[in-house]
């Protein structure tokens, strides 16, 4: 991945790198590859695929506070056992029991704690007003859909930029920001520290923090982006 040719630069602390050329394209690629860390765990492909290398290596030039947890990733997976993954994914995130870490944002944000609240809806109908449908078997605030949801407006704004289309690069970034902050904040830090405090599994503590780090990068980011005019970080 080309990181060179850099242009004007915003960096909050501690958060994301805001660059003209690249930090699109970056945010996607991290949206995207933290989404295939959440799928049930086949740690052959997750290391094929070098995954956590590519997260470590994206989050290196985007997001450098949270790369030493992507790394962390890389390691435990390594050592290891297919199995213990699979058992502790399900105590976290499918049950038969109670779930440790419910992967729903209408468990957090709803009265109740339940699957398929009034939230639910509300980003059903965000997809389906960007020209989206989900039909994945899960609820639409699975936080692996939320993810694939924010890449997808990430890597339509990237595009969008590369062609020179500033309007819709700032429709594509304005999306990002109301879903955000809508439907994503409210619950994924909760949803990172009910990951933490529910297993000894060292692969899925280390995503938490990775996960729960470049969200408070976005946040940053989303914030300042907000307030900065797109033609002043596309020149």
């Amino acid at each position: 991945m080309p990181i060179a040719g850099m242009a004007r630069s915003i960096t909050p602390e501690g958060g994301i790198r805001m660059n003209s050329r690249i930090e699109p394209n970056l945010r996607s690629d991290c949206f995207k590859l933290l989404a295939a860390c959440l799928y049930e765990p086949d740690k052959n492909l997750l290391i094929e695929e070098r995954v956590c290398e590519n997260l470590e290596t994206v989050l290196r030039e985007l997001a450098p506070e949270s790369a030493k947890a992507a790394s962390n990733m890389q390691l435990a997976l390594q050592d290891i056992e297919q199995d213990r993954l699979t058992v502790d994914y399900a105590a976290l995130f499918i049950g038969p029991f109670e779930l440790l870490a419910a992967p729903y944002g209408s468990v957090y944000m709803d009265k109740g704690r339940r699957v398929m609240g009034d939230s639910t809806l509300g980003v059903l109908r965000f997809y389906q007003d960007a020209g989206l449908a989900v039909d994945v078997g899960e609820p639409a605030d699975h936080v692996l859909i939320e993810l694939e949801f924010m890449y997808y407006l990430a890597s339509r704004e990237a595009s969008a930029m590369e062609d020179g289309q500033a309007d819709e690069a700032a429709e594509y970034r304005q999306r990002q920001i109301r879903f955000f902050s809508t439907y994503l904040k409210p619950w994924i830090f909760e949803f990172c520290r009910s990951i933490r405090s529910g297993t000894a599994n060292s692969f899925y503590r280390s995503l938490s923090d990775c996960l729960g780090e470049f969200m408070v990068g976005c946040d940053q980011l989303f914030s300042a982006g907000a307030e900065i005019p797109l033609a002043e970080i596309t020149t």
